[in-house]
């Protein structure tokens, strides 16, 4: 692994993950699912349960193609007895989600900071993210906490969601199509991920990555370390190290 330096400066495009490296939401998920089973079945099942059935589903080899969100909320449904279709089950926790993502959730320390920097430094931004189109939409246009800070949406050049590919992460073919959408070299760009299977869609791409430190990747830091180019516990100390301090003081966030 490299030390990171101020030449990470001379790439010129930017690749972004969305949840759990610019936005600190991956908790949230797991509190949506935990109310929408309580409120459909009476039962308590915690978040650390709810995060295991999630990552077995969503990393699962045999689920990279399809709608694997579908096959979680199935998955969901069947462990825990409800007496719900698929459709009914993703309507109990679209109001959670909303709640949550309008009036709660946030950038992660020193994110909103760095990509609106990095904007202003004429870099190119991609995003390649396994979200929804219309949950970048709430994060960019509609979250109290983020909305005035940067518009993720607004300042990328291209975007990659779920809906755009066949394969999810950590098939690499994300990561692959946001390069081409940017015009760019693979060299010339570095990505930003917290997860494992974000990390591994990344490097299979060819392309350096920097790890960002998210609790819920903790059990996995050990294998993050062996493939990532980079690690950071966040992006103000990523911005310390590129000496951004000063630019950063005065957008008053």
């Amino acid at each position: 692994m490299k030390e990171i330096s101020k030449n990470l400066l001379d790439k010129k495009y930017f690749i972004f993950d969305i949840d759990g490296t610019l936005v600190d939401s991956m908790g949230m998920w797991n509190l949506i699912d935990q109310a929408a089973v309580i409120s459909a079945s009476g039962k308590f099942v915690s978040e650390e349960e709810i995060k295991m059935v999630r990552d077995a589903v969503l990393y699962s080899e045999d689920n990279l193609g399809g709608n694997i969100y579908d096959l979680f909320y199935a998955e969901m449904i069947q462990r825990y007895n409800l007496n719900l279709s698929v459709e009914e089950y993703k309507k109990l926790r679209l109001d959670y989600a909303r709640h949550l993502s309008v009036n709660e959730v946030d950038f992660k320390p020193g994110a909103g900071e760095f990509l609106l920097m990095i904007h202003l430094l004429g870099k190119k931004i991609g995003i390649a993210t396994t979200t929804t189109k219309a949950q970048l939409e709430t994060y960019s246009t509609e979250s109290v906490k983020m909305k005035d800070k940067v518009k993720i949406n607004k300042v990328a050049n291209a975007i990659v969601t779920c809906e755009d590919v066949t394969f999810k992460k950590p098939h690499p073919e994300a990561y692959n199509k946001v390069v081409e959408l940017l015009g760019a070299k693979k060299r010339e760009c570095v990505v930003f991920e917290d997860s494992l299977a974000g990390v591994m869609a990344a490097k299979e791409a060819g392309l350096e990555v920097v790890a960002v430190y998210d609790p819920s990747a903790a059990n996995e830091q050990e294998y993050i370390a062996q493939l990532v180019d980079y690690q950071v516990e966040s992006f103000d100390e990523l911005i310390k190290v590129l000496e951004l301090d000063d630019m950063q003081s005065g957008l008053n966030f």
